[in-house]
């Protein structure tokens, strides 16, 4: 009789002390802002060493070029701080579908060319330069400090990528001017709707979704997924050699 009120009095207090953790789980998710969350989430990306990222836009087109002629799809790449990104770019061009790559480094950038592969420095013609979104000064970190209102944390969330991973589910508005510059206008100036995941313990954020509005002589709106892994990874990202070189 002695033992099993023993294992009764043992499970009892481990099923009270799970739901003293539970409860303390949830306590502390509720105890930060979702502002602190952004707020913490912009200064671990502005400190990452390195980092992998893929930038994906479905909806309206948006262009490379002045002349709207080349189509951006999507973008993945590697960034190295202080100013190091290497990236790989699809287009679309008329009757022509590809990638471009693209190096930036202290600001000079150099791409491939779109028919012979070759290296070159960037034609002035176009206007992403993916450098610009890491910015500390007016790039994704500097938006997620400065340009965010309305913020509210949706709850705990899953990304298919990250299973049995539970992030911060942040929504917010957000001017589109910010934007605007640091996509050279591929993201017009209407506000914007966000979305950001972060990570609870680290406050690395994994995905950004911009959502642009339907604009002027568009059909439907434009949504810009950026995603982000391997934190703190450095990679080796070096000028290229140029054909006369």
């Amino acid at each position: 009789m002695v033992y099993y009120l023993k294992q009764i009095l043992l499970w009892t207090g481990l099923i009270a002390l799970g739901a003293l953790i539970s409860s303390c789980g949830k306590s502390q998710i509720e105890e930060i802002p979702p502002n602190e969350i952004i707020a913490r989430s912009a200064k671990r990306m502005a400190a990452l060493t390195g980092f992998e990222f893929v930038v994906d836009r479905s909806g309206a087109p948006a262009f490379l070029d002045t002349n709207e002629t080349i189509a951006f799809r999507r973008a993945e790449g590697q960034y190295v701080t202080p100013n190091r990104v290497y990236t790989k770019v699809r287009v679309i061009a008329p009757g022509l579908v590809t990638e471009v790559q693209l190096i930036n480094i202290d600001g000079e950038q150099w791409e491939t060319n779109l028919l012979t592969g070759e290296w070159q420095p960037s034609d002035t013609r176009y206007t992403f330069n993916p450098a610009l979104l890491f910015d500390p000064n007016k790039g994704i970190p500097f938006i997620l400090a400065n340009h965010l209102i309305n913020i509210a944390l949706t709850g705990m969330e899953e990304l298919p990528e990250v299973p049995g991973k539970k992030l911060y589910a942040i929504e917010a508005d957000m001017q589109g001017e910010t934007a605007y510059q640091m996509t050279y206008g591929m993201i017009d100036k209407e506000p914007l709707k966000v979305k950001v995941w972060v990570e609870p313990n680290t406050f690395e954020a994994y995905r950004i979704i911009l959502v642009d509005p339907i604009g002027a002589g568009e059909e439907e709106s434009t949504t810009w997924q950026i995603d982000f892994w391997n934190f703190d990874n450095q990679f080796e990202i070096q000028k290229p050699v140029l054909k006369n070189e």
